[in-house]
């Protein structure tokens, strides 16, 4: 891999290494020619090695290379050096949206759709010129000093998925948790794709979450392509019902149901944004006119005995309302009441349809509203049997069913069209489950109403299944389609996943209490999984507790198990338990304690091993976030 000041085809100098991914490292470099900053984007050895990825990204690169938006990220050159595959890109100076979303989201509406309408327009751009993006997730939007957001890597996801080496499954996933259902299914993204990942983004901005979670990628995968979204206005109540109506729509399962391209999805923002500030704008108040003022001399030269002129017209007047309603109440009853029809020897519904039993055919009433169906019928001289009235979780009431005969069947004037029609979704008060074990049977029980179930781990001191939390809570009212999140414990398990150098997983951390006291013991097992087939140098484990104030109450520092397994002798993907026994010191305050973990050289405890993704926890200055304990008195 490339060094620092190396340069690279004569031209590019490389400064420094500004981020690195499992598919390619990133430089902050110099055009020796154009005198300006450039990022230099280098792939891994195990690409660039593959002569068919070569030709499949070289394709991608170029068709990146001829977008231009002002929010995209720029391509201006890419190319060769000896075994060196790499792009040449503009360089942003700002965030990525993921570092924004993990330090202030959920965050402000208004900035929200201000992020989201940019990606669009990029994105929508791009789909414009018929490329699709195929790997839209917020590291890959990057945001300016001017609130500029500015999408990147168009198009390159398809190269990697398309022409990785074999076995590499992180190159074909791509980033799972922004994955559509038919990407997770393997099928060819298209541009509602790229729309179902910006309304994940949508979701992750407005919650500070992801939508859906698994332990692996084949439950995540199986996630996108089942599980409804938790409820948007449930997680953020700030969040209004027609913008979660929005995101629900490009998370839809089916790439028809949601909007088409970024661009559309784009113009449905905006317009829901000029919407909503007319409905909230103010209003001037519309001044009341002054009281008229009576003269003086006027009120003075009032009589005060009888006015026998006013009361003529008072009379007059009277007449002349009483004629008003007599006259009112003649008009309202001609049309309020229904004419009545002649007995005739045929039924009074036959008895308004001419040329009966003559051949007609029967209309597609399905889906239409009840007065529609009624009309259709009519125009064809058909009459209308209710068959039946059942529930109804997608059509709303009144909506028709079935119907029989069939759409387009002969028929005779005078005939009856037998119609099922939908009463609605039906409504049911949530039951409490919290404390029961979770079984395919209760959730079977649940789904009995027509609602779906999703299932969030959690850390407890709980037994392992056992359903600690519902969302939402016993007793809401809940619509049949709509979903009831159970949080079930994981035990004492925390599954992280953080990728630290490429090198290492910390795959998970087991506390058996988060609750402790003054000179008590802390057990942490943590378990970690080697990157790569060797590692190279030993690294010990910093294990830092973390006061209310920010001071380090209390650290252990020493190789996994104690020296008895050195990272220099771990294998690729072998789980390695490293357990550890923390003692919180007798003058700790009570209050709550941050448990933090990393990894640095031995030798070298200022160079911690970077970490490059967070996984399911957070990470600063390279220290992980295990778990946030209560010391009490």
């Amino acid at each position: 891999m490339p060094t620092d000041s190396q340069l690279l085809n004569d031209r590019y100098k490389l400064l420094a290494q500004i981020a690195a991914g499992g598919m390619a490292l990133v430089y902050k470099a110099q055009d020796t020619m154009l005198n300006r900053i450039v990022a230099v984007k280098i792939l891994r050895e195990s690409y660039a090695e593959d002569p068919a990825f070569q030709k499949r990204f070289m394709r991608e690169a170029q068709s990146a290379a001829n977008l231009s938006h002002p929010n995209i990220v720029t391509v201006y050159d890419f190319g060769r050096d000896g075994d060196r595959q790499y792009i040449v890109m503009e360089y942003v100076e700002g965030k990525d949206l993921k570092s924004i979303i993990r330090a202030e989201a959920p965050l402000p509406l208004a900035r929200t759709l201000d992020i989201a309408e940019q990606i669009c327009a990029g994105v929508g751009a791009a789909h414009k010129a018929g490329v699709v993006h195929c790997d839209v997730k917020p590291q890959n939007v990057l945001i300016t000093q001017e609130s500029r957001a500015k999408v990147t890597d168009f198009g390159i996801a398809r190269a990697f998925s398309a022409a990785a080496p074999v076995g590499y499954t992180e190159s074909v996933w791509g980033t799972p948790h922004y994955f559509s259902p038919e990407q997770a299914a393997g099928e060819q993204p298209t541009p509602a794709s790229d729309v179902y990942s910006i309304g994940i983004i949508l979701f992750e901005m407005l919650t500070g979450r992801l939508p859906f979670t698994g332990d692996n990628q084949q439950q995540l995968a199986m996630a996108h392509l089942r599980d409804a979204p938790p409820p948007l206005t449930q997680l953020n109540p700030n969040v209004p019902i027609p913008l979660e109506q929005i995101v629900n729509q490009t998370l839809a399962k089916e790439p028809t149901q949601r909007y088409r391209t970024a661009d559309q999805l784009g113009r449905i923002l905006a317009e829901y944004r000029r919407e909503s500030e007319q409905l909230t704008g103010l209003q001037p108040a519309m001044p009341l006119p002054p009281p008229l003022a009576r003269p003086a001399a006027q009120a003075e030269a009032e009589p005060t005995g009888a006015d026998w002129l006013a009361w003529a017209l008072a009379v007059v007047a009277l007449i002349a309302v009483i004629g008003l309603i007599i006259l009112w109440s003649a008009v309202y009853r001609v049309y309020t009441t229904t004419p009545r029809i002649p007995s005739t020897p045929t039924s009074a519904p036959t008895a308004t349809i001419g040329n009966v039993g003559q051949q007609t055919t029967v209309p597609d009433v399905i889906h239409r509203d009840r007065p529609a169906v009624e009309q259709m019928l009519a125009q064809k001289g058909l009459r209308l049997e209710v068959k039946e009235e059942r529930f109804d979780n997608q059509w709303p009431a009144g909506a028709a069913l079935e119907q029989l005969p069939a759409p387009n069947t002969p028929a005779r004037r005078g005939d009856a069209v037998q119609v099922v029609f939908s009463k609605g979704p039906q409504v049911n008060n949530i039951p409490s489950v919290q404390g029961y074990v979770y079984t395919n049977s209760l959730k079977s029980g649940l789904e009995s109403y027509g609602w779906k179930v999703a299932v969030q781990p959690q850390w407890s001191n709980r037994p392992s299944g056992e359903i600690v939390g519902q969302i939402p809570s016993p007793g809401t009212p809940l619509t049949a389609g709509q979903v009831i999140t159970l949080q079930v414990s994981s035990g004492s398990a925390m599954p992280l996943d953080v990728n630290l150098g490429d090198l290492i997983t910390l795959e998970s951390a087991e506390l058996p209490r988060d609750t402790l006291r003054p000179g008590e013991m802390l057990e942490v097992t943590l378990r970690w999984k080697s990157r790569v087939n060797s590692i190279g140098q030993p690294f010990k484990v910093f294990m830092h507790l973390i006061g209310p104030s920010g001071n380090l109450a209390a650290q252990i520092d020493r190789e996994p198990q104690d020296g008895v397994s050195p990272t220099t002798t771990w294998s690729n993907g072998v789980v390695v338990p490293d357990a550890y026994t923390l003692e919180i010191p007798r003058d700790a305050p009570g209050g709550a304690y941050q448990l933090r973990v990393g990894l640095y050289p031995a030798g070298n405890p200022p160079a911690r091993l970077p970490v490059v993704d967070p996984g399911k926890t957070t990470a600063e200055n390279n220290s992980i976030l295990v778990k946030t304990l209560t010391i009490g008195p």
